[in-house]
């Protein structure tokens, strides 16, 4: 079996182990799928409260930069709005991104950090005007060190990915838009009028928009997320 195969093979094989872990965080919820609040089943009562205790305490120095994280994420937003001008899509609802524990925040913070620094690798050459790659790369570079940072708070290698938790890759991998929304996308309950959550393959001046409302979703429902849990683990 020639290099090429291999890695071939490889790369299927972690485009698999990636679409297995979200399925495997991701719990139903009326009519979508939504990824994990997640990770582990809610305790009630005094073991809930300690634990949520005890995550806080293991975590009680990274208030500074998930308060950073949310403004990134909002200022996201704001400039994808604005360059997209009348065309920019509606704000989706969203469903499922309220955490009830911190530990859960976290990952959940992690997986999404993650995708979506594969999601702008995946959408990158795709991209007509030479203008967005510039703009797409300074979006995705941030995420990236939300990314480490995270893989980092929770002891996972540095450059571990959406693809393979358990690597330490010196290359990132690329998610395609089915992807993204196989992993994401049940966290939307309704795009509100709003384009379909994708993009064609084929670069053109009016793909851009779509690849540049495919970010602004990730980016709302990102916003969205930190908006609601930030507050509730570190108070306004």
């Amino acid at each position: 079996m020639n290099d090429q195969t291999t890695n071939a093979q490889d790369a299927s094989s972690s485009r698999r182990s990636f679409l297995q872990r979200t399925a495997i965080i991701t719990a139903a919820g009326a009519s979508a799928v939504m990824l994990a609040g997640a990770v582990g089943q809610a305790r009630a009562g005094d073991q809930h409260d300690h634990d949520h205790d005890r995550g806080r305490e293991d975590y009680r120095d990274s208030e500074k930069q998930f308060r950073s994280i949310r403004q990134h994420e909002n200022d996201h937003v704001a400039y994808l709005v604005n360059a997209l001008g009348s065309a920019a899509r509606p704000k989706p609802t969203f469903q499922g991104l309220a955490q009830k524990r911190f530990d859960d925040f976290v990952k959940l913070s992690q997986t999404l950090e993650n995708t979506g620094v594969g999601a702008y690798l995946g959408a990158a050459p795709v991209i007509f005007k030479r203008a967005y790659i510039g703009a797409a790369g300074s979006i995705m570079t941030i995420e990236a060190r939300h990314a480490s940072f995270l893989n980092n708070l929770r002891n996972d290698p540095l450059t571990g990915n959406a693809m393979d938790d358990d690597s330490n890759p010196s290359f990132e991998d690329s998610l395609t838009a089915a992807e993204v929304v196989a992993g994401a996308g049940g966290f939307i309950k309704s795009l509100n009028g709003g384009p379909a959550v994708g993009y064609s393959t084929t670069p053109s001046a009016s793909n851009d928009i779509a690849i540049l409302n495919f970010a602004l979703a990730l980016e709302y429902l990102e916003a969205e997320f930190y908006n609601l849990n930030v507050p509730r683990f570190f108070g306004k």
